[in-house]
């Protein structure tokens, strides 16, 4: 009996052991993973010097009342007057920026990508911009979306979305019963900027081809999947940001990353000098396609992933004026004299 018990013992430490090796085991390899993880995040190593900012507006420098803390405006202003460049990216149209660039008071124009990509002008303080490139949606395309929108249904019954362009600084709406002019105002009060309405869509033809189309609805991912039926990959859609309650139809290849290496071909300068921040689906490639790519900590987990670094502040908390001081106070971002000079 002693025996039996002894060897019942001894098994029953070797299944104890071989567990806790399982166990051990398994822990090494999941932090083997998350080491390989952490070295994937970090493959894209950011060159030793920045020079240029990019920052996104609505949910990154500008706070949940859609205005710039008194924060960023100072950390702004300084990089300016450091020589620093600096640039805006957004989906809003430039009718939308103008009381932005206005609380900034910059000296000189400075680059802003309107319509996420779809549109780059130069814009000052004083309201006066100059055009640098556009990409509008092709009178095909423009046309699908309008049958998309025009024919949509729930429940099988007829269910008209919500149509905006964006042409030139302005967007032209065209609504449809109450529930559209409800829209229309809760996008008034995101962009801060209201829309021209039109009495039908054959007015919205003869302005001209739209830079940017936006469908709004209270189902974006849903509105999403039927138009990636339709259209598959030739036409760029994004799910709205911060408040997901719209689509946006740009042509193929449009994005604010896109749009990014676009402006920097004119200006000559490289992309990996950028540090740009965002949070929304709309920022994704923005942030991938510079040097350093900051997703605030109230950003979208998709966008999060595909960022160098998450900051632990939201828009809410000044984050973009404390991740900058942090990178000229590390000596990352400075002036590109200044870092000719250390070379």
């Amino acid at each position: 009996g002693y025996h039996l018990m002894e060897r019942k013992s001894k098994s029953a430490m070797r299944l104890s052991t071989a567990i806790f090796a399982g166990a051990f085991g398994a822990l090494l390899g999941t932090l083997y993973l998350l080491c390989n993880r952490v070295t994937v995040l970090s493959s894209k190593a950011p060159p030793k010097k920045l020079s240029m900012v990019a920052l996104d507006l609505d949910g990154t420098t500008l706070n949940t009342k859609h205005t710039i803390s008194e924060a960023n405006k100072a950390a702004i202003r300084g990089l300016v007057q450091r020589g620093i460049k600096v640039a805006i990216a957004t989906g809003r149209s430039m009718s939308g920026i103008y009381e932005h660039l206005e609380a900034l008071q910059l000296p000189s124009p400075i680059p802003v990508l309107c319509l996420n990509g779809a549109l780059a002008l130069r814009g000052s303080a004083d309201g006066k911009t100059t055009q640098i490139f556009t990409d509008p949606v092709s009178p095909e395309h423009t046309e699908m979306v309008i049958d998309l929108a025009d024919n949509h249904q729930k429940d099988g019954k007829p269910d008209p979305l919500l149509l905006q362009f964006y042409i030139d600084d302005k967007i032209y709406a065209v609504p449809k019963n109450d529930h559209h002019l409800e829209l229309m105002k809760r996008y008034e009060a995101l962009a801060g900027h209201p829309q021209e309405r039109l009495e039908d869509i054959e007015a919205l033809r003869k302005i001209g081809q739209p830079a940017k189309i936006l469908v709004l609805t209270e189902d974006p991912d849903s509105l999403i999947e039927t138009a990636k039926k339709r259209f598959g990959d030739n036409i760029h859609l994004v799910r709205g940001s911060p408040e997901p309650f719209f689509v946006e139809f740009l042509s193929k290849g449009v994005c604010k990353g896109t749009g990014l290496l676009k402006l920097c071909k004119v200006d000559g300068v490289d992309p990996k000098t950028i540090v740009a921040f965002g949070d929304g689906d709309n920022d994704m490639e923005f942030l991938e396609y510079s040097g350093m790519g900051c997703a605030m900590k109230n950003a979208r987990q998709v966008t999060k992933d595909r960022a160098d670094v998450v900051l632990e502040w939201t828009n809410d908390e000044d984050g973009v004026a404390k991740q900058l001081q942090r990178l000229q106070e590390q000596g990352i971002l400075c002036p590109a004299e200044e870092e000719v000079k250390m070379k």
